[in-house]
């Protein structure tokens, strides 16, 4: 009877431990689990869902369709070589505009949208005002690292290199001209910086190396790197 009664109690427990909690709405992003909501506000596991859309293109692609971008989906340009682009997507409108189009992974588009609105909050908040055109470097390029022997992530359009930012009221920032110059725009891009690595998952600018001293390079590659 003793380990009859307890039995109940633990289904009892369980019991409302499920009902209260199904009843208990978790805010979107905030679960490593479920849909990625590319319009809600990016949270702890940010990094982590945009690697499972980078893995699940389909999941990519209904994240993306179920945002505010505008894009298309590209049709596959087998890896051959190292070198190729597989689920892919171009940007056509998003929340802001860039130097020129380009081509890279659904994963890559999800992460910018997200980063975007965060560059946003970080321009507003070092030099008061909006950001309204990000300049790239490109994306494509069927290349190894530095002359090395192993792929860029570019090689595979999973990258893309930003190497400034003009705000609504004209100002223009450059990672060449600005990165550690001691004053807000250095200050702006040192946060720019830092807010990638919660999207990317390797982040490179001008405290990498000289190669990077005009832009950050921005992947969804299997290295960690954040600097």
């Amino acid at each position: 009877m003793k380990w009859m009664f307890l039995a109940l109690v633990l289904i009892g427990t369980a019991s409302w431990a499920a009902i209260h909690f199904s009843l208990v709405k978790i805010p979107p992003n905030w679960a490593p689990w479920g849909a990625v909501e590319l319009d809600e506000e990016p949270a702890w596991f940010a990094r982590m869902q945009i690697n499972s859309l980078t893995s699940d293109p389909a999941a990519c692609y209904g994240a993306l369709d179920n945002s505010s971008i505008e894009y298309r989906r590209l049709d596959d340009r087998p890896i051959v070589d190292g070198c190729g682009l597989e689920a892919g997507a171009e940007i056509l409108r998003s929340q802001i505009a860039y130097s020129s189009g380009f081509r890279t992974t659904c994963g890559i588009t999800a992460a910018l949208y997200w980063y975007e609105r965060r560059l946003d909050a970080l321009a507003v908040e070092h030099l008061g005002s909006k950001i309204t055109r990000i300049r790239h470097l490109g994306t494509y390029s069927c290349r190894n690292i530095g002359g090395g022997q192993r792929r860029s992530q570019h090689a595979t359009a999973n990258a893309i290199d930003l190497a400034g930012f003009t705000l609504a009221d004209g100002t223009t920032v450059s990672v060449l001209r600005d990165w550690g110059d001691g004053g807000d725009k250095g200050r702006f891009l040192l946060a720019a910086r830092d807010e990638a690595c919660r999207f990317f998952n390797t982040v490179l600018g001008p405290e990498y190396n000289q190669a990077h001293a005009d832009h950050f390079h921005l992947d969804l590659g299997r290295a960690r790197i954040c600097r």
